[in-house]
Formats: structure tokens, C-alpha cells, sequence
């Protein structure tokens, strides 16, 4: 009996423990449910979008609250068609995420960040907060991830998080507006680099415009069309038109911002020279950085710049201009310690650390001449094989050229270049500074003619469709070339009016072929034609 009473309550025991290990998993694993149940439900909470109507003082009401984005998207643009003035949608942290007339603010990172979008045909692109803050704000995408806008030409979508937007009447967001003013007869841009601050880092003469447009402010994010009215100029970016604006017909180009890079100065060494020792003051080479009020790596370098200009066909007087830009008048670290006038390879995360170094300014002048331009941003088969052809160089995506010209976000060498939206404002107004100072030998010297449209335009060898394409034009709007002369040709579109115009590629001796690698520019002999009629109503322009 003793020994059956043993193994008895051994069983108990182990009985009493069993059943206490199996209720504590049972109640672990009830936890572990509910953890995740709460989990789940927290992650799928649905998010709360809030439907409103701006004022013009920026107050609202609100229409309804929505689970959903597109719903409330759907109900703001109704709202829209019935004549609301400013519907908006605010998310649960009340952030704008759509609204009808709105900006956006690029200064979302520090001034090393660039911001990265794609533009409408696919291309990517960049821009720095720092150098402009704002954008019209256009439409937010169905998924809440991407916004449409426009800033310096460049119409493109950007990821909703990298920007934020403003109502445009908010007075405590929008203290300061990308606008413009004409003052006398000059068109003066004013830009901000901060929205919050009532003051305007940016103050560029974008050229003479005998465009009658009141004095203002006039909004534009293309400095070409100018509107008297924001909401106006936001209506018509969305249907792709510029019928409200006050210049529908005449749009304004900047001269030397649309000058191709392929023309001639008029001033010699000693001019250039001229203006940098007695007008700027500078009279000695920088002994070392800082450089002395009086000091500039710009000294005496008038020769290599017009150097550059007759042996690789580069306008000095645009080099110097993009130089004085890049530089600060000569005057920067780079410029003195890496004899770099130019920003090469200064990139915006690390640009001292980054930037190219030369043996001396000179050379840095001629690399900029023969390497970065007539080899890259001037050669339409820039980063091609040497046998591409010429819908293959079109094609090419790592290529930099997209006109001679400075341009803006959307068309020229500021594509690509720099990160500001307005370097290529900047670069034209140092050289319609000094054309002034100097007598005004070169402004309106070249006729210009626009493409205003995007379209892949053959450039041909003789005047003649049959003839060799040399290249195309790259896949931009308001793409400016030099125009030589008209000359009779083929019948095209029913006119047989032909434009020699000035060819931003090198030529190759037969002409029938663009140079991959050039070495030298001929101006006489590197030219194209195209008919008339592909220029569409552009007819020839006299920028002003």
C-alpha cells in the first residue's frame, strides 16, 4: 500500500504541474492573439482625410472627413466645377495634400540635399531649395505619392514627401512669392529662398521687354508668360495653355539666357581685361584664400577666355559670365585653391572636397571650353559611341546636351549643370552687365529662332529632306538656335522657306555627320538647315 500511495501522489504532482504549464500557454498564446489582432487593427486603421474650403483670408470650413483619398479627391474636384474658390484636402496631421490653388515648398532639406523629380516625358531632374524655395503647385497623383508642378519652365512630379504645400493665401506660410516686376523697361525677377520670410534673396534682370504688363507683381514660373492673377496662371499650367496670361502671344525670352553658346563676342583680351581690373578693381591674382578685397583669379585672364573662343568655338564673354557666377567673381575656394572657375565636378553635398583641380585658371579655361562644352554640353551625340546615329544619340539618356544656351529647369544647359532653378537667370545677367559697361556691342548682335513645342526636329545637311540628318533636336521646350539666314529649298508644309541656323555640334568635313570627340569648332562650315515651317507660328525671334 505504501509503496502504491507513493507513485499516487507523484502522479498528482505531475498532474498539477502539467495542467498549470498548459493554462499559462494557453493564456501566453491569448496574449500573443490579442497583440496581434491590436496590432493589425492599428495598421489598418483607415486614415482620415478632411475636406475643406480655403478663404481668400485663409480661413476654412470644413465639407466632410473620408477614408479615403481619391473619394475626397473626387468630391474636391467637384466643389471645383461648381465655382468653390480654393478646396483643399488636409490629412490627419492636417498637412495639405491637395488643393486647388497652392505652392510648393522645395526648402524641405538642407542646402547639401538636392530634390530629385521626373519631368512629364520620363527624364529626371533636380533642384535646390536653397537657391529657390517654391513651385506652382498643379495636382496631386491618384495614390497620394507623387505632386505635379512647375518651377523655373520645368513642369514634373515629385514625391509628396520630399515637399510640402502651402495654401497661397496663407499670410504665415506665404510671406514671399516667386513674382516678377517691370521696372522701367526691364523685367526684374524677384525670388525667395525661404516662404516664411518676407525678404527676396533674389533679385535677377531678366532682360528689356517692351511687353505691355502693368507694373505688377506679374507671377510666372517660366519667365516667358506673365500672369496678373496667381489663381489665373494656375488654371491655365493645368490645361497646358497660356490663354490668360498677359502676353499669350508674345512670350518673352531672355536674350543672353537664349544665346547660343556657338556665338561670337564681340570684345577682345583687352576688353575683358578692361572691365576686371578698372571696373570690378581687381589688380593682383589671390595669394591665398580668403582672397584680399582687391584680389581675383579673373586677373588678367581676358586672352584665355577669348583663346577658348577661337579655338573651340565658346563665346568668352558667356564663359566669363558662367565663371563670375560659379566663382563669386573669382573669389571662391575653388576658384583659388583648385584654380576652378567654373564649379566643375563641385557636387552640392561636398562641393570643396569634389570640385576638379588645375595646374592653373588657364587651363581650367580651356578644359571647360574643349571638355565640359564642345565635347559635352554642346555635342548632340554626347556620351554616344562613335558610330551612333543620330536617333541614337537623340535617345541616349546620359546625355547632357539640351541647347548651347543657359536656359532654365527645362531647356539648356541649366538641366543639367546646376542644381539652382535660376543659374542660368544669373550666368545672362552677368553678361548683360557687363555688355552694358562695355558699350553694348553684343546684345540682340544674333537673331534667334524658337521651337516652342517639344519635338524631335531633324537637322538636315542641305536644304533639302533627302538630305543627311545630322542630328535632332533634344526633347525640350523653347529650344533657341542662331539663326544665319533663309534660303530656298524643298517645299515643306507648304512653304519651300528653308533657316541656315548656326549647328551646336561639331561637324565633320564631308558635313553629313556630327563629331563624337571634337577638337575644334568652324563657325562658317558647322551649320544646318531646317524648314521654316517646323518653327510652326515661332516665326523668328527677337528676344527682348
Amino acid at each position: 500500500m505504501a509503496q502504491t500511495k507513493r507513485v499516487q501522489k507523484k502522479k498528482t504532482r505531475y498532474t498539477k504541474r502539467a495542467r498549470r504549464l498548459q493554462k499559462e500557454a494557453i493564456l501566453s498564446a491569448i496574449g500573443i492573439a490579442i497583440f496581434f489582432i491590436l496590432l493589425v487593427s492599428f495598421h489598418s486603421k483607415p486614415q482620415r482625410y478632411q475636406l475643406v474650403i480655403y478663404q481668400r483670408d485663409a480661413s476654412y470650413e470644413t465639407v466632410q472627413y473620408y477614408t479615403g483619398f481619391r473619394s475626397a479627391k473626387r468630391e474636391m474636384e467637384r466643389l471645383i466645377a461648381q465655382g468653390e474658390y480654393n478646396p483643399a484636402i488636409l490629412d490627419e496631421n492636417d498637412r495639405i495634400v491637395a488643393i486647388r490653388y497652392g505652392i510648393i515648398n522645395f526648402k524641405t532639406k538642407t542646402c547639401g540635399e538636392n530634390t530629385t523629380y521626373t519631368l512629364e516625358n520620363g527624364e529626371r531632374g533636380y533642384t535646390n531649395g536653397c537657391y529657390g524655395a517654391d513651385a506652382a503647385y498643379l495636382e496631386t497623383d491618384d495614390t497620394m505619392s507623387r505632386v505635379r508642378f512647375k518651377q523655373s519652365g520645368a513642369v514634373g512630379w515629385v514625391d509628396l514627401n520630399e515637399i510640402e504645400i502651402y495654401n497661397v493665401d496663407d499670410p504665415h506660410m506665404v510671406q514671399s512669392i516667386n513674382h516678377y516686376r517691370k521696372e522701367s523697361n526691364h523685367l526684374i525677377h524677384y525670388g525667395t529662398t525661404d516662404l516664411k520670410s518676407s525678404d527676396y534673396a533674389l533679385n535677377i534682370a531678366i532682360g528689356i521687354s517692351e511687353l505691355e504688363l502693368g507694373d505688377g507683381p506679374l507671377y510666372s514660373y517660366d519667365g516667358h508668360y506673365f500672369y496678373d492673377s496667381y489663381p489665373a496662371m494656375i488654371e491655365d499650367y493645368r490645361s497646358n495653355t497660356y490663354t490668360h496670361s498677359l502676353n499669350p502671344t508674345s512670350p518673352h525670352y531672355n536674350y543672353f539666357q537664349f544665346l547660343s553658346h556657338r556665338s561670337k563676342s564681340s570684345y577682345v583680351s583687352k576688353d575683358i581685361n578692361w572691365y576686371i581690373r578698372d571696373y570690378l578693381g581687381f589688380t593682383a591674382k589671390p595669394a591665398a584664400y580668403p582672397a584680399q578685397a582687391h584680389e581675383s583669379e579673373l586677373y588678367e585672364e581676358g586672352y584665355s577666355f577669348v583663346d577658348a573662343q577661337n579655338s573651340y568655338g565658346v563665346n568668352a564673354m558667356m564663359a566669363l559670365a558662367l565663371a563670375i557666377n560659379e566663382s563669386g567673381l573669382g573669389k571662391s575656394e575653388i576658384a583659388i585653391t583648385k584654380h576652378n572657375l567654373f564649379g566643375h565636378a563641385a557636387y552640392d553635398i561636398a562641393p570643396d572636397e569634389s570640385a576638379n583641380g588645375y595646374q592653373d585658371v588657364k587651363s581650367g579655361i580651356i578644359v571647360h571650353a574643349s571638355l565640359f562644352l564642345n565635347q559635352g554640353y554642346l555635342n548632340p551625340c554626347d556620351q554616344s559611341e562613335e558610330d551612333a546615329t543620330p536617333l541614337q544619340c537623340f535617345n541616349n539618356p546620359q546625355s547632357r546636351y539640351r541647347g548651347g544656351y543657359f536656359g532654365d529647369k527645362s531647356t539648356g544647359m541649366n538641366m543639367h549643370y546646376a542644381s539652382d532653378p535660376y543659374w542660368g537667370e544669373k550666368a545672362a545677367q552677368y553678361y548683360d552687365r557687363m555688355d552694358t559697361i562695355l558699350g553694348g556691342k553684343d546684345a540682340n548682335r544674333y537673331e534667334l529662332v524658337i521651337l516652342h513645342q517639344r519635338a524631335k526636329t531633324p537637322m538636315y545637311a542641305q536644304s533639302d529632306t533627302n538630305s543627311k540628318i545630322i542630328y535632332y533636336s533634344p526633347d525640350v521646350e523653347d529650344y533657341a538656335m542662331i539663326l544665319l539666314g533663309t534660303i530656298e529649298g524643298q517645299e515643306v508644309m507648304g512653304s519651300s522657306v528653308w533657316y541656315k541656323l548656326q549647328s551646336d555640334g561639331v561637324l565633320n568635313n564631308a558635313r553629313n555627320a556630327i563629331v563624337h570627340q571634337p577638337e575644334n569648332y568652324h563657325p562658317n562650315s558647322d551649320v544646318v538647315y531646317v524648314p521654316a515651317a517646323y518653327f510652326m507660328d515661332s516665326q523668328t525671334e527677337n528676344p527682348s
